[in-house]
């Protein structure tokens, strides 16, 4: 039968070998480490029932490691066996004054281990459920995308995050652990002093902006948040951090189940476990978290996507009173982008007075970096939509208000280039939004844009051979209104080279033999959508739209 974890820290192989056979011969999971970093990241991740350490080993520095299990909060209290190939008197007490639970000579016999294992267990098997909560406050804390730590009254990290450790610009969590946060972390010492008035004073801090010094010098500005932690007796023992909006969106009645027991659970941590399991448990100060904000403004909330040209993020602009505003930041993957970035910024402002075009709100830089930031649109995309059956005066609402949208970027001379169902959004209220203008093109002089971009199943034949028009957009929109009426789509391949010679070579299934009661008259406009010959489709959207309010003169208005 299984047993918990052990983490067996020795560099001699030999030794490595005999001490693994007793260990899973007696149902123990055991993990090996041959190094002190190696040892750490076990113990941290694994937080195993106890740990057997060589402190001999030539090519170990033992004590050293045991030195450094014992310094975190989240292995200080973990039971560790150390084991000498030579008994030292004098090295041994070293070890358990460091605090080694037991110790061991090798060569060690199999009933000798397995009984002072066992016995080790068992005298620290109060700690095992702790171990485990702890365990599951470290998946909360490192799952965290926000930046997380721990740090003492005066000013010293206890534990970060691995994302804290990366908007600072620092390797690793070890790094932040020998930092002065008011001298190497506050850009102004004279915050640090600020903030700690105001939660103390106040039993909360809220939206606290300040700028930050990452590693590499620069600034960069942050947004913090907690809320007083006290014991029994009314005393301050921490700080519990967590994003608090301003106010939640009108929509969102009702506090969301997956936060409040997030919020329960870090409570419960920082008043029951805290002072027990981390060092300099009457000098624990603060669990914050920490959000980076772009151009000072506008914070992090939620990563929506990461693509070859940038990410995207939901954020929140902190200087907007009254209601919570969410929007959509596009960052630049680098500065190479900024120019098509920018391009993006232009057509959106061309578009935007459209009720179904999204919204440009603001351009903003970022070390150096362009981020557009849009409006936020709230609803499920028509991917998700489409898993549904959909009713019809839904179908037709649908259509003709992307018809509409591309209708207008087309009288504006911009094709789209990327339609498809992931891209357009459906808000409850029923309004359409066409999202991601980022591969959109502006026709000036010529009537073809000559560059390969889209997505497979949406592609024109031309756009395939790199020649994009608006008739692209209209083979798009085809697509799109097929698969709503029939729930397929015209032409599908999981081998994207068969795919495109498919698009290139065959013929579609008309709709109306998937989908009898799909009206004659709309199934001959979608086949005209979908011509091999882009002069044989309607010429832009604008032509499609003219095509359905003629057959349909009430299309889309039940």
């Amino acid at each position: 039968m299984a047993k918990g974890p052990v983490v067996v820290v020795e560099a001699d192989k030999r030794k490595v070998d005999l001490l693994v056979q007793y260990l899973e011969e007696a149902g123990y999971l055991v993990h090996l480490a041959s190094d002190g970093d190696e040892a750490l990241r076990l113990a941290q991740e694994l937080l195993p029932e106890v740990v057997l350490l060589g402190i001999q080993s030539p090519d170990l520095k033992g004590l050293e490691i045991l030195q450094r299990l014992k310094k975190l909060g989240i292995t200080k209290s973990l039971p560790v066996i150390i084991m000498v190939d030579k008994f030292d008197e004098e090295y041994v007490a070293q070890g358990m004054k460091m605090g080694a639970a037991d110790y061991l000579v090798n060569p060690v016999s199999r009933e000798i281990l397995l009984r002072r294992v066992g016995v080790v267990t068992r005298v620290h098997q109060p700690g095992k459920e702790k171990g485990e909560f702890i365990s599951k406050y470290k998946e909360f804390f490192d799952g965290e995308q926000h930046g997380l730590f721990l740090s003492t009254r005066e000013g010293r990290f206890l534990d970060a995050n691995r994302n804290l450790a990366r908007l600072l610009g620092y390797d690793n969590r070890d790094e932040l652990l020998q930092l002065d946060i008011k001298r190497d972390i506050y850009w102004d010492p004279q915050d640090r002093e600020r903030f700690q008035e105001i939660i103390e004073r106040e039993g909360h801090i809220k939206n606290f902006k300040v700028n930050f010094k990452r590693k590499d010098g620069q600034k960069i500005a942050m947004l913090l948040n907690g809320q007083v932690v006290r014991d029994q007796k009314g005393a301050i023992i921490g700080y519990e951090g967590y994003n608090v909006e301003i106010s939640e969106p009108l929509e969102e009645t009702e506090p969301k189940p997956e936060r409040e027991e997030e919020q329960r659970f870090v409570t419960r941590f920082l008043k029951h476990l805290v002072p027990k399991v981390l060092p300099f448990g009457a000098d624990f100060f603060s669990l914050m978290k920490m959000t980076e904000l772009i151009a000072e403004r506008y914070e992090k909330v939620e990563r929506l996507g990461i693509g070859s040209f940038g990410e995207v993020w939901k954020v929140r602009d902190i200087e907007r009173e009254g209601r919570a505003s969410y929007y959509v930041a596009k960052i630049a993957q680098s500065k190479k982008f900024n120019a098509q970035f920018r391009k993006e910024a232009d057509i959106c402002r061309k578009l935007q007075d459209h009720p179904n075009a999204i919204k440009l709100i603001d351009v903003v830089e970022e070390h150096g970096r362009v981020v557009l930031v849009q409006e936020f649109v709230e609803g499920q995309s028509l991917k998700q939509i489409m898993e549904r059956s959909l009713k019809d005066a839904e179908k037709e609402s649908i259509v003709l208000q992307l018809v509409d949208i591309v209708a207008h970027a087309h009288k504006h001379r911009i094709i789209h280039r990327d339609i498809k169902p992931e891209n357009i959004i459906i808000r409850p209220d029923g309004k359409v939004k066409l999202l991601d203008y980022g591969v959109a093109k502006e026709l000036k002089d010529k009537d073809i844009s000559s560059t390969m971009v889209g997505s497979r199943p949406f592609m024109a034949p031309e756009q395939i051979m790199g020649e994009s028009q608006t008739a692209s957009d209209v083979w798009a929109l085809g697509v799109i209104i097929y698969a709503i009426y029939t729930e397929y789509l015209p032409f599908y391949h999981d081998n994207e080279k068969v795919l495109m010679d498919l698009i290139l070579t065959c013929e579609p299934e008309p709709p109306r033999e998937i989908e009898p009661d799909i009206p004659k008259d709309l199934e001959n406009i979608i086949l005209k959508c979908l011509r091999k010959n882009p002069k044989e489709r309607f010429a832009d959207a604008g032509g499609l739209k003219e095509a359905i309010k003629e057959k349909f003169p009430h299309f889309g208005e039940g």
